[in-house]
Parts: C-alpha cells; structure tokens; sequence
C-alpha cells in the first residue's frame, strides 16, 4: 500500500514540500540567488510530478491531495518571508493570503451546508496563480540584483497580481453562492418530493 502512494509524481510532490523551509531560510537570511534557485527548482517540480503522474498512469488520491497543498504551503511561506524582508508589500501578501482562505472557508461552509461540492479551478483562477508565481519569481530575481529585472518591472507585476486575485476572488464568490443557491433549491426540491410521496402514501394506507 505504501509502496502504491510513494509513487514517482508523489515523490517529486513531497520534495516540493521540502523545498519550503529551505526557501524560507534563504530569503530571511537574504541568500536572494540561492532562494531564487529553489524557487525555479519548485516550479520545476510542479510541472514533472503531473507530467510523470501521466506517463507513468499513477494518478493517485493522495497525490491529487498533496499538489495543492504543496503549492499553497510555498506559496504563503514565499509571500510572507518576501513580506517580512520587505521585498514585497504587506498588502499584497493579505490580500493573496485572505483570497485563499475566503474560498477553503467558503467551500468548506456549502460541504457543511449543502453537501460536498467540487471547486474546479477556473480560467481566471489559474491566470491569478499564474500571476502570483510569476510576482514571487520576479521579487526574488530583483532582491539577487538580477539584470533587466527593475523596481519598476516589480512593481508592474505587484499590480497585476493584485488585480487577478482580487477579480478571481469575486468570480469564485460568484460561482460559490450561485452552487449554494443550486444546492438549496435542490435540498427543498427533494424534501418536497419526500412529502408529497409521504403523503400520498398515507392517503393509500389509509
């Protein structure tokens, strides 16, 4: 069993994990090119645990488990240690960190309420990821000095990522309480249905 959940891809996922602390480490101690290196060597992994997951036919629950929380566990941990080197603005990092739990706690509220809900990601959602990884990626290559990458360049990329959270943020609210009302109508529809067969069965009976 063990041997079928350590599988290759999850094996690459799990080193992805390990790459957090180290990155963390790096950038407070200000080692800007060595966290620069980790960083790409974790987008990297990213792109070959699903990629190896594929070729080899070893999609497993654990590894549909562990992608995403690998990514948001490096994801916050970058934001909040450019943040506290002053790399990236305090505001941002709220504002990507709040995105994310506004969604895991609005998700969580409909299983509870209404049943279990897939959230799929959507278009803007993965433009929004795609911005923040290309902002963590940019403010580490400006605090290692390298070239072409200005404050100005940051800056832009700071904007941009700010702007896709803040919009996928409210598509994804959007899209949250239109399932919530589905769900809603769904759960009086059925209850409706059981009472009317409850009822017409009580006439029968009687």
């Amino acid at each position: 069993m063990a041997a079928r959940a350590l599988t290759p891809a999850n094996q690459i996922t799990i080193l992805r994990l390990a790459f957090v602390p180290l990155f963390a480490i790096l950038v407070v101690e200000g080692r800007y090119v060595a966290a620069l290196v980790v960083l790409a060597a974790a987008a990297l992994s990213d792109f070959l645990d699903g990629a190896v997951a594929r070729l080899l036919h070893q999609q497993s629950p654990l590894g549909v488990a562990l992608d995403p929380i690998a990514d948001k566990t490096l994801m916050t941990t970058a934001y909040l240690a450019l943040a506290f080197r002053g790399v990236l603005p305090w505001w941002l990092t709220i504002l990507v960190l709040s995105r994310d739990a506004a969604i895991i706690i609005t998700a969580l509220v409909i299983s509870l309420v209404a049943g279990y809900r897939p959230f799929l990601p959507t278009l803007l959602g993965k433009a929004s990821t795609t911005a923040q990884v290309v902002n963590l990626l940019v403010a580490v290559a400006f605090g290692a000095a390298v070239p072409l990458i200005t404050r100005n360049v940051l800056r832009c990329t700071i904007y941009v990522a700010a702007a896709l959270t803040i919009a996928s943020g409210i598509h994804y609210l959007v899209i949250s309480r239109h399932r919530y009302s589905h769900s809603s109508e769904e759960v009086a529809s059925s209850a409706a249905t059981k009472s009317s067969a409850g009822i017409r069965k009580r006439v029968k009976v009687g």
